[in-house]
């Protein structure tokens, strides 16, 4: 007769001083004064690549700058530069938002005369303070 059907035996498995995914055997963590794998790698060195042009429309330009890490040659990213004649660039981190901003009016320069009127303010300011003191002292 047949033996009737019962709980399968397990096999026994490889001792665990044998166990290949243990984390002293793959130099992990498990070794006292081990070196983490970002202590292995080589600091970064980001360097600005020369501007080249993107796009260009009627009085501004969009320059791509983008950022490469030396040591690895990994990209790091880019900064859109937005340039209206006549005006320091805009910085932009997308390339949709420069040219969105390339569609509106370019800022207004400040007037030279707005500079000058401040420095004129500050002698007048001063004479009054100096004759306020010479009224105080004969009395």
């Amino acid at each position: 007769m047949a033996k009737p059907p019962g709980t399968p035996k397990a096999k026994a498995g490889a001792p665990a001083q044998f166990d290949m995914n243990h984390r002293e055997r793959k130099g992990g963590q498990g070794r006292p004064g081990g070196r983490n794998r970002d202590e292995k790698r080589a600091p970064l060195r980001i360097v600005k690549l020369p501007p080249a042009v993107i796009d260009r429309g009627n009085g501004w330009v969009i320059q791509k700058i983008g950022r490469v890490d030396e040591t690895s040659r990994a990209a790091m990213g880019a900064e859109y530069h937005l340039i209206f004649d006549g005006h320091d660039p805009l910085t932009f981190d997308y390339l949709q938002a420069a040219r969105d901003r390339a569609k509106e009016a370019p800022p207004e320069k400040p007037e030279p005369e707005a500079a000058e009127a401040p420095a004129e303010d500050v002698p007048a300011q001063e004479s009054p303070a100096g004759e306020a003191q010479t009224d105080q002292e004969p009395a």
